[in-house]
Parts: structure tokens; sequence; C-alpha cells
């Protein structure tokens, strides 16, 4: 273990007293979680941990000649593709073990435990310590975001060591305080600065505050909620999601997934986001419908034809509105307003936490 490490690790553990704390009680999530069943013996989780990522290095998969950032670059593309699959699959396995949890009921004790024992283990070995260049720090928002959210959900079940887990919560508060640095205060320095990065990076980070119990992680969730809410245009769009050119549409799609998902949290814990600058959210969620049902008013804005969106037996795929699921929970009346979009009935992304239909009370 390098010097550098091992100052880290004694920094994560040193956090973990703090967060064991009651100062530092958890925040709470938008929807209900399963007590655990009562069982005599909690069940072991009986699968391998994926081994840890500590470093990562990635560039942009585009094409730097496109002002757009629309076209992709082969090369760069199946370069990143392979230095974040390790990641992805992690993030997988966490969410999906603790959407299981939450669909039984709490009667799923393995898959409880194998959430508890898989971030244990990479809180352990400081995983992500390492982001080596910017656009890792950019990747790897979704990520946190999504297993912050899993955890949350088993954090206060009985499995695990307490002090790993005090241990597994201190590496959220680090990763938070990692993220925050590479965002300004919604300025102008980059465009990563306003545009869907930094939603992202707001939810990775008030999601590790509803973990922690660091309301101000929380404030700068919704502080980045307010920089994308409030560009949005009277007819919905936002700017800088436009500029994608042939993308546009996607990367629509894209931003309102952890704008939606901040303003959860922050409703769960007595913030009204919905309600910033005007309701601006609401107008994005109506533009991506109309998009969705019908790209022309869109390819007119931005001067060239969508690319398809991807989909799973004719219909739009799960992932890519799975951030309707929450929405349409709390604002069942949008239903009219869908425009004949078939929604699946399992609406899932390791990026938002796992299955959110049956978080947010669908089947």
């Amino acid at each position: 273990m390098t010097a550098a490490r091992t100052i880290r690790t004694l920094v994560l553990l040193a956090g973990s007293l703090v967060a064991a704390s009651p100062a530092a009680a958890a925040l709470a999530l938008p929807f209900d979680v399963p007590a655990p069943a009562a069982i005599p013996e909690p069940e072991l989780c009986g699968e391998p941990v994926p081994a840890p990522v500590l470093s990562l290095a990635v560039s942009s998969r585009y094409d730097q000649t496109d002002a757009s950032r629309s076209t992709l670059d082969e090369a760069a593309d199946a370069a990143y593709q392979e230095s974040m699959e390790p990641l992805r699959d992690f993030a997988s396995a966490v969410t999906r073990h603790a959407s299981r949890f939450v669909e039984s009921g709490g009667t799923r004790a393995d898959s409880a435990a194998c959430v508890v024992d898989f971030l244990a283990a990479w809180a352990r070995a400081d995983a992500l310590g390492d982001l080596a260049t910017r656009q890792a720090v950019l990747s790897t928002t979704r990520v946190v975001a999504g297993l912050a959210v899993a955890w949350r959900i088993v954090m206060e079940t009985p499995y695990g060591d307490p002090a790993e887990r005090r241990l597994v919560g201190a590496w959220f508060a680090r990763l938070a305080d990692d993220i925050r640095p590479h965002y300004s205060l919604g300025g102008e320095r980059r465009l990563s600065d306003r545009q869907n990065h930094r939603y992202w990076a707001g939810f990775a980070v008030a999601a590790a505050g509803v973990v922690t119990g660091r309301r101000d992680d929380l404030d700068w969730g919704v502080e980045s909620f307010r920089i994308g809410a409030c560009q949005i245009r009277p007819d919905g769009a936002l700017p800088l999601e436009l500029d994608r050119g042939k993308r546009a549409r996607d990367y629509h799609l894209h931003a309102t997934a952890p704008l939606v998902m901040i303003a959860e949290l922050a409703a769960a814990n007595g913030v009204d986001a919905y309600g910033i600058c005007g309701g601006a959210l609401h107008r994005l969620v109506d533009f991506n419908l109309a998009a969705v049902a019908d790209p022309s008013a869109l390819e007119a804005m931005t001067g060239t034809r969508q690319l398809a969106l991807p989909t799973r037996e004719g219909t739009v795929r799960g992932d890519r509105i799975a951030w309707l699921a929450p929405y349409l929970a709390r604002f069942p009346e949008a239903r009219a307003r869908l425009r004949g979009l078939e929604v699946p009935d399992r609406l899932t992304s390791s990026n938002l936490g796992g299955n959110l239909s049956a978080y947010f009370g669908g089947e």
C-alpha cells in the first residue's frame, strides 16, 4: 500500500468514527424501505466480491473536432467502455441486490448482506481513490449516486460488522468531498459546471449526504438542481443539452434523471426543489415526453435528425426513462401527458439505485 493510500485509509477510519455519532444520523429516502424479516441467523451473501476499482483514467468518448460532442471516436469509445465496464458491473450487482431486498419485502437477507459485503470491501480498499483525469470524475458520479441509494436502503439492517458499516459511510463522505471541488458554484468556468455533469454530481453528493447525514451535501445537490432548473426555457428545453446536436434528445433524458432524483431526495427531507424557478422541472418533463413521442420539434431546434433511442421489446428502454417512476408516483396526473408513451412495468437504472418501480410503489 502506498503512503498516500495509507493516509487516505486512516482518514476514512477517522471519518467512520464521525459517521457513528448521533449528529451524523442518516437523512431520509423518498420511499419506504422494508424492515428485515425476522430470521434466526442472517444469511451470508454467498457471492464473491467484485475486485475494487482503485484507479480510473478515462478520456472523452467523442470526436474532439465535433463542437457538439455528438460524434463518437470509435477508438476512444472502445477504450472508455473497457475501462468503465468493471465499475458498471459492480454498480449493477449492488443495485440489483438492493432491489431484490425491497422487492422481497425484506425477506431477502442474502441480498442485503451482499450489498453490505460488496460496499464494505470497496470502502476498505478505498476504491475510486485515484481518479486521474477530470473525465474519470465526471464518469463516476453516476455510479456513486446509484451506490449511495443502494447503501441507504440496507444500511440500517443488522447485517455486517458495525465498524465496517461505519467505514462505508466514511467512504461515501470522502467520495462526496472528492466530487465537489471539481465543479464551480454554478459559474462559467466549464460547460460541465452547468449542464448534465453538474446535475449528476449534485445527485451523487446529495445521495452521499443522505447516507452520512451531512445536510450540506444535500444542500449542494439542491444548488446543483437549481443551476439546471433555472436554465430551463419556457418551451421546456435545456439550452446546453440542445447543443448536443443529434444526441440532444438522449441528453435531455440523461439530464432529467438526476434532477428528478435530487428533487425527490430534497422533498423527503423538507425541501421543495420541484418548485424552484417556478416549477421549471415540469416543463422539462413535458418537453421530454413530447420529444420521445415525436422528435420533429426538437429536430427543428437543433437543425439535425435525432438518433434513435435505445428500445427493448418495442418501447423506450426502461433505464432511459426510469426517472418517470418517482415523478409519476408524486404527480400521478402527469400520466395524462404521456403522449402514448408505453411505460415499462419495471423501470430500473443502476445509476438511480435500482428498481425504481418497486421503490416508488410499482410492481
